[in-house]
C-alpha cells in the first residue's frame, strides 16, 4: 500500500499463475544501498554503538564494519534462502571447484579457469561453506515451523519505505513477507543458551521494531516479527524466535531517541559527546553486583 508517507516496493520473488520466481537479488540490494535520504536500522543500530562520532564517520561516507568470514557466510545463506522458497535448489546457485581443477590445491591454472568460466550465473563456494549451507538446508525443511514460514512466503527482499510520525524517512529491507507477518533469517555462532546476547550485539531487537513498524506504515497489522536462526557450526541447528514485547518497546524508544539525535548532531554540526570529552566513571551491569 501507497500512501503520502509510505511505499512498499515488491523484492526479488514473483509469483505468476502461482508460480514463484527469482529476480535479481543483486540489483534489488543494491537499488537498496544507494543513498536516498532515509535512515536504515543498521546505520541507526551503528550509532547507538559507536555515538556522535560514530554518527560523523558514517556521515562522512566512511564504513565502520568492513565484514568477516561470518558475514561472508551469512551472504551465501541469504541468497539462498529465496532459491528456497521458489523451490530452487543448492546447485542452481553454488558450486565448489573438483579437485582435479585444482593446481595442488590452489584455485590457478588452466583447468580451474576453464571450470570457472562455465560456472554461469553459479558462484563458486569452497567444500567448507558448502557442506555447511547444505547441513543448515536439510534441517530448514526437517523444522515443521521454518518450513511452514518459507511455504507462506510471498516476496523476499521487500523495501518498504516511511515516515514517521517525528518526521524521520526510514527504510528496511525485510528478508521474507507472509501475508501476516515479516520475518528474518539470521545465522549464528552462538550457543541457544546465548543467543540473547547476539540478538542484543547486534541490533535484533532493534530491527524488530524498526521492521514491524515500517510494514505497519505500509498498510500490515501490527505483528509479532519471526527470526528464523541457524547455527553457523555443528550441529547447525535451526530455531525459530520471536523476542520479547517489553524488550521491543524499549528498543522502539531508543529508536526514537538516537534518531532525533542523529537530526540534531546534523543540525548543529556537534559529534561529540560527555564521554568523547570528560573523565566518567565507567557504568557495570546489575549483575555484576550479585543483582541477577
Amino acid at each position: 500500500m501507497d500512501t503520502a508517507t509510505s511505499n512498499y516496493t515488491p523484492g526479488c520473488i514473483l509469483v505468476q499463475d502461482g508460480f514463484k520466481t527469482l529476480r535479481n537479488q543483486a540489483e534489488i540490494d543494491r537499488l537498496y544501498r544507494l543513498e536516498d535520504g532515509h535512515f536504515t536500522r543498521s546505520y541507526v543500530t551503528s550509532v547507538m554503538e559507536y555515538g556522535g562520532i560514530g554518527q560523523e564517520m558514517l556521515d562522512n561516507n566512511e564504513r565502520l564494519f568492513t565484514g568477516n568470514s561470518a558475514t561472508d557466510f551469512g551472504t551465501l545463506v541469504d541468497r539462498a534462502i529465496p532459491a528456497l522458497v521458489c523451490g530452487g535448489d543448492l546447485e542452481s546457485l553454488y558450486a565448489v571447484p573438483p579437485e582435479e581443477v585444482l593446481s595442488n590445491g590452489a584455485r590457478r591454472g588452466k583447468e580451474y579457469t576453464a571450470w570457472k568460466d562455465q560456472l554461469g550465473d553459479r558462484m563458486e563456494i569452497s567444500g567448507a561453506d558448502w557442506y555447511r549451507l547444505t547441513k543448515i538446508v536439510g534441517n530448514v525443511w526437517r523444522h515443521p515451523a521454518v518450513r511452514e514460514i518459507l511455504e507462506n512466503t510471498e516476496d523476499c527482499q521487500a523495501c518498504f519505505r516511511w515516515t514517521d510520525d517525528a518526521g524521520h524517512r526510514r527504510k528496511s529491507l525485510a528478508d521474507g513477507v507472509t501475508p501476516d507477518f515479516l520475518w528474518d533469517f539470521k545465522t549464528t555462532s552462538s550457543s541457544w543458551k546465548e543467543l540473547f546476547r547476539s540478538c542484543m550485539n547486534f541490533g535484533y531487537l532493534v530491527q524488530d521494531a524498526w521492521y514491524e513498524e515500517g510494514a505497519v506504515a505500509c498498510g500490515w497489522e501490527p505483528h509479532r516479527m519471526r527470526f528464523v536462526f541457524a547455527q553457523s557450526q555443528k550441529p547447525f541447528g535451526v530455531r525459530v524466535y520471536t523476542f520479547p514485547q517489553d524488550l521491543i518497546e524499549h528498543a522502539r524508544e531508543r529508536v526514537r531517541v538516537t534518531l532525533d539525535q542523529i537530526a540534531l548532531r546534523r543540525e548543529l554540526g556537534l559529534y561529540r559527546s560527555p564521554e568523547d570529552e570528560e573523565c566518567m566513571e565507567l557504568e557495570f551491569p546489575a549483575w555484576t553486583r550479585g543483582g541477577g
